[in-house]
């Protein structure tokens, strides 16, 4: 299917900026409201509800990756950095590994949900388990961290030996780009500095609901693409979900016509979405996942096959 120019399918500029600014309200509210609770039933609810509000937020990362945020670049790149500064991220490094991501798709480099004959069917479960289980969001702030203090840390062999991490770092070491990932990275740690100060946070509950958050969007990362078809451009699903559910998403689950018109908007995704096709749903495939890799024997797709970017 070919990419149809923007102009078609403007940008909901309104809407994203309304959920910018909910979203940046309700974050600090919910960090400050849970270092400021008496019991840890209220708690725990502030954490839930950090999860699901972080997971528009990263929706919203997305569509900035793709300038899809707002029309104009220069305010784009702006809200794209401020939401990952609230996600303790880099918006060029994140950026960087997402449009890796759309050409590497499905291949032997970008792989948790198979293994192949002759790998370690437990070593790939534990790879999966452990991406899954929060270390895929703790990874982000390793990288906050590194890129910060050491930033040739992030390119030694032990993050090379692992070949899902070196294909998110390939192309990323160029200087300019190392600068700019440094000072969103120190921007990024900044901001949390000056929220623990302003608001007066303690640690245990601010790392509770970053905990919560990490375990959500790692469990759900891969949801998109698990067990999808070995092909770059045409590997991810549409997934089916609830309708109270559409909004905190913001069509995310749409993700293979997603992948196959990069340049459509979030509000209309579901127009490329083929009428009658069966769709398995997004909790089902969630809880597909969790069983484990499957061996596979179909081909790696090239590297160079065509793409919409």
């Amino acid at each position: 299917m070919k990419p149809i120019p923007d102009r078609h399918y403007p940008i909901p500029v309104a809407i994203n900026l309304l959920t910018v600014a909910v979203c940046s309200v309700l974050y600090f509210f919910l960090l400050y409201a849970a270092s400021h609770v008496a019991n840890i039933e209220v708690l725990i609810i502030c954490g839930c509800l950090f999860a699901a509000l972080m997971i528009p937020v990263y929706s919203l990362i997305h569509e900035a990756e793709h300038n899809m945020l707002h029309p104009r670049p220069v305010w784009n790149a702006i809200l794209g950095r401020w939401l990952c500064a609230l996600f303790v991220v880099s918006y060029t490094f994140l950026t960087h590994c997402h449009l890796r991501h759309h050409n590497k798709n499905r291949t032997d480099i970008e792989m948790w949900d198979l293994y192949r004959e002759g790998q370690s069917k437990w070593r790939r479960r534990l790879n999966l388990y452990l991406m899954m289980s929060g270390l895929g969001y703790l990874s982000l702030w390793v990288s906050v961290v590194l890129f910060a203090f050491a930033p040739f840390l992030v390119y030694c062999g032990f993050f090379q030996r692992h070949q899902e991490i070196a294909g998110f770092l390939e192309g990323s070491n160029q200087d300019r780009k190392i600068s700019a990932i440094r000072a969103e990275c120190w921007a990024a740690l900044l901001l949390q500095a000056v929220t623990f100060w302003a608001l007066h946070l303690r640690f245990w509950p601010w790392l509770l609901l970053f905990l919560m958050h990490g375990f959500v969007w790692s469990s759900q990362n891969y949801v998109n693409h698990a067990f999808s078809p070995r092909d770059i451009l045409n590997g991810a699903h549409n997934l089916k979900m609830p309708a109270f559910l559409r909004p905190i998403y913001l069509n995310f689950n749409l993700h293979l016509a997603h992948h196959q018109n990069p340049r459509i908007p979030w509000l209309h995704l579901p127009e490329f979405v083929p009428h009658r096709t069966q769709r398995i749903s997004f909790f089902r495939n969630y809880l597909r996942l969790w069983t484990g890799p499957r061996l596979t024997h179909e081909e790696n797709p090239s590297l160079h096959a065509p793409h919409t970017l």
